[in-house]
């Protein structure tokens, strides 16, 4: 019998602090279902791979910027201001030069 998760627990029905990322998916795999979660870590960690690959593809561009003030968000909810800082700085340059002054 499937029990949906309710806002504030994870997969097991424990209380979750409100700001921790837990992402929570609904897999099928022959006919069953399985619930895979992803810790604060590893969206961290998924988050730095794809700003890596964004930089390597596409330059420091609008998608780049977005990427980068996600995971400046993460980090600054870690406590991990300076990481957050540089991060929210090199954001705002490349938006304003994407965008312009006025935007």
């Amino acid at each position: 019998q499937e029990r949906p998760i309710k806002l504030g627990q994870d997969y097991l029905g424990r209380a979750v602090h409100r700001h921790r990322d837990v992402w929570v998916i609904r897999v099928e795999t022959e006919g069953r279902v399985q619930h895979a979660a992803a810790d604060a870590d590893a969206v961290l960690d998924l988050l730095q791979l794809r700003l890596r690959k964004l930089r390597a593809s596409a330059g420091e561009d609008v998608p780049t910027a977005d990427c980068m003030y996600e995971l400046a968000r993460r980090l600054k909810g870690r406590a991990r201001y300076e990481e957050a800082e540089e991060l929210y700085r090199k954001c705002l340059r490349i938006r304003k030069a994407e965008l312009g002054e006025d935007h």
